[in-house]
């Protein structure tokens, strides 16, 4: 008898560990605990799997918002303009001495003579130029100083006159001019000081050069023969052991009817 049931114990024991060995080609479900966890572990995948999703999902709107938020406008991104308005650039400054040749007194109007600014137009250069001033306070044959102020970024030009600074140039130097009846000019040069090393005359019309020489005296006599009556300019350099380099020029427009006219000094 315990033979048999000891038979019949083995015969069971065998099969179990066949069927155990075998579920799958069987469909047989022999281990519920075990199939459970896996479908938990299936269910958290995708749980997990939609979670990270969202996540993202939030973190790109969260990052997008902070983009624009620090994307610059064209302002920031284009700041020449800011530059410019900081940047103050300043003018240019040019100073011209010149000399009032014409006055009107009914107007109350000047020309002043600025042969350093004389420009060329149509092929043909201004024996000087000049500048038109309204309620000018100035006499005749006064010498003027002329200060121009060019805009750098818009080209506009200001220009403004004043008084000659007296200096010792003016108490020192003459230049004297005399248009005689015979159609010639007579310049008068003089020193004080005693201290000209050089000067070098010019006198031109619109049309040519009719004089040019140079003297090495601090006080001398000269004419220029047949000057007409169209405009005609004095110009000179003087070469000084003081002051250095210094111009003077006189202008004598047309019709006028004046016989001596004084030059102005420059350095």
């Amino acid at each position: 008898m315990i033979g048999k049931l000891l038979a019949v114990g083995i015969i069971l024991a065998v099969a179990g560990v066949l069927v155990y060995f075998q579920q799958d080609n069987l469909g047989i479900n022999v281990n519920p605990t075990i199939n459970a966890v896996a479908e938990n572990i299936d269910g958290l995948k995708d749980t997990t799997v939609k979670r990270v999703s969202y996540e993202i999902d939030k973190t790109s709107d969260v990052v997008g918002d902070k983009i624009d938020n620090v994307v610059p406008n064209v302002d920031q991104l284009n700041p020449i303009t800011k530059i410019e308005d900081q940047l103050v650039i300043p003018p240019k400054k040019e100073v011209y001495s010149g000399q009032v040749y014409e006055r009107n007194e009914n107007e109350k109007t000047c020309k002043v003579s600025v042969p350093k600014m004389a420009k060329t137009i149509n092929g043909v250069k201004e024996l000087t130029h000049t500048i038109t001033l309204k309620d000018c306070q100035y006499e005749k044959h006064k010498p003027v100083q002329v200060t121009v102020l060019t805009d750098p970024i818009t080209g506009e030009q200001t220009v403004t006159v004043e008084p000659t600074p007296q200096t010792k140039i003016f108490e020192t130097l003459q230049l004297t001019t005399t248009k005689n009846d015979d159609n010639t000019v007579s310049i008068h040069y003089e020193d004080s000081s005693g201290k000209t090393l050089k000067v070098t005359v010019t006198l031109s019309n619109s049309e040519k050069q009719l004089f040019s020489g140079e003297f090495f005296a601090s006080k001398f006599d000269t004419s220029v023969d047949d000057v007409s009556d169209t405009p005609h300019i004095i110009e000179m350099i003087v070469e000084h052991a003081e002051y250095g380099t210094v111009n003077s020029s006189v202008y004598n427009p047309q019709g006028n009817n004046e016989n001596t006219i004084y030059g102005v000094f420059s350095q």
